[in-house]
């Protein structure tokens, strides 16, 4: 949610993030709301103001008129308290439709295509076989009868897959949690509120699986954990708040239709372990747990093993909430390409006011505080750049040192 003072002050910033970002909405209207919002909220006031003494006058008077002229102002109230409920729930509602504008240092453009390396680090393997290939020989993935069983983008991970799969995540929480994170297991069932506290509503919401009016299935374990903290006042003092959740997470993709329609690149059922900081309200701290959450990932590629490049993420790519996101992207040797599997995203106060987590400072004054996340482990998108880039001659597949103690095994054999 925007702060509604700030985008009073400066309505052009806004105009322009919302273009940059490529989302049509008419802040004009939004302004004029809130300055008949305001209009009603001070006649409201003054006719309030003018019942009281009217009603002391009746007390000591006991003038019909003045009575008469009390439950007139008592209907004059009324009214305004419904026609400010009114200017209230629409301006809310289009606030929400309102996006953080991006950072000064992001690239302008509209897709992937306009994103700007800013890292690499590996060297680039040449491998023809792909993933699908190999762990079909390895009997490692069955995607004929995942689809069989639960429809498109469905699948199954078979043997030691399965393992590896368990290893990653065991392996992301064991490394999060060394870094100081604090470690959870949410449920991925989540309000309603949640989706739009965290961003992923209104925009995001054909993406979302509905249960019941108002129960999701969340598409990042971001959403739980941010919801953690809903409607509560943190101290100073317990700040910066590190999570590292992990959990199953659900999208329809939607907006995916034709893009990777064959594998497990894009799938509507995974597992991910996540990072989520919430710290004060000071931006040269977001900067650097930015920095620091890309280090986590960068490190954690590293000791898989895995070559990868980072983008600074182009202003048509970043969703409503982000001012600013990097893409580490790892090598597909089959594809010849580097393709995503995480971001790293700040939000300054975006999400901690649409969910009402502050924070009261030393002086006793209450803020808003800033928000980060970034993937720490996504299966099984991961196994993608992890298979091929370890594959072997024979057909086989190496498992990363890092991983080994892990999995119990060093080497996937060819069958």
């Amino acid at each position: 949610m925007i702060d509604i003072k700030i985008l009073r002050e400066h309505p052009e910033k806004f105009k322009e993030g919302a273009r940059k970002k490529g989302i049509e909405i008419d802040i004009d209207l939004i302004l004029r709301l809130d300055q008949e919002r305001r209009d009603i909220q001070k006649n409201l006031d003054s006719l309030k103001h003018n019942h009281k003494e009217l009603t002391l006058r009746y007390k000591k008077e006991k003038d019909e008129n003045l009575y008469s002229k009390i439950k007139e102002v008592k209907e004059k109230i009324e009214k305004l308290k419904e026609d400010l409920k009114e200017k209230e729930n629409k301006l809310k509602e289009l606030l929400y439709l309102v996006p953080n504008p991006p950072s000064d240092d992001v690239p302008e453009g509209k897709t992937e295509e306009d994103n700007v390396p800013v890292k690499f680090w590996g060297e680039p393997k040449n491998f023809d076989l792909d993933y699908i290939s190999l762990m079909k020989n390895l009997n490692l993935i069955d995607l004929e009868r995942g689809s069989k069983v639960g429809g498109f983008r469905q699948y199954f991970i078979k043997n030691q897959a399965v393992i590896l799969e368990m290893a990653l995540l065991r392996w992301s929480l064991d490394f999060l949690k060394e870094q100081g994170f604090e470690i959870f297991r949410p449920s991925i069932i989540v309000r309603e509120f949640l989706m739009y506290g965290t961003g992923m509503f209104p925009y995001g919401k054909e993406e979302a699986y509905k249960l019941d009016e108002d129960l999701y299935l969340a598409g990042t374990t971001e959403v739980p954990l941010m919801g953690y903290f809903a409607d509560e006042i943190l101290n100073e003092d317990d700040l910066p708040i590190k999570m590292a959740g992990i959990s199953t997470a659900f999208r329809k993709e939607v907006g995916s239709y034709g893009k990777d329609v064959k594998g497990i690149f894009r799938v509507h059922e995974f597992w991910q372990t996540e990072q989520v900081i919430i710290h004060k309200n000071d931006f040269d701290e977001t900067i650097f747990w930015h920095e620091k959450l890309l280090e986590n990932i960068e490190k954690m590629m590293q000791l898989l093993e895995i070559p990868y490049r980072v983008v600074n993420v182009c202003s048509g790519e970043l969703s409503a909430g982000q001012v600013k996101r990097y893409d580490l992207e790892a090598w597909v040797p089959s594809q010849k390409r580097y393709r995503e599997t995480h971001s790293d995203s700040y939000l300054l106060d975006f999400q901690t006011r649409r969910l009402n987590i502050r924070y009261r400072d030393k002086k006793g004054d209450l803020h808003f505080p800033y928000s980060l996340n970034n993937t720490a482990i996504a299966v099984p998108r991961i196994l993608i750049p992890l298979i091929e880039n370890h594959q072997t001659k024979d057909g086989g597949v190496k498992i990363p040192r890092v991983l080994v103690p892990y999995c119990g095994f060093e080497y996937i054999e060819p069958r």
